[in-house]
């Protein structure tokens, strides 16, 4: 079944690129709605490893596009979850 393609607004792609997009999309907003409300900010360590491979190597060209907002500088000894929310463009 993720071998099937997913048509959506901006093309076709795979259902196992689109799931991904959406694990990505749920995760960083699970972060933004936990900051807004005062909650444990704590995302889960797999997936935040999984969306990052799945990102940093593109995350200038999605900047560009509109899709993140500005890298945000972080400590080269940064834990992961602050490497990620930073680099979609949040203040860890």
């Amino acid at each position: 079944m993720l071998d099937q393609l997913v048509h959506l607004s901006y093309g076709t792609v795979d259902a196992a690129e689109y799931c991904q997009e959406m694990i990505s999309d749920l995760l960083v907003h699970a972060w933004d709605l936990a900051r807004g409300i005062g909650a444990d900010e704590r995302l889960h360590p797999e997936l935040v490893r999984l969306v990052y491979d799945q990102y940093a190597p593109r995350a200038d060209e999605l900047h560009q596009l509109g899709l993140f907002g500005a890298p945000v500088p972080v400590p080269d000894d940064a834990d992961p979850q602050t490497t990620l929310i930073a680099l979609f463009g949040r203040r860890p």
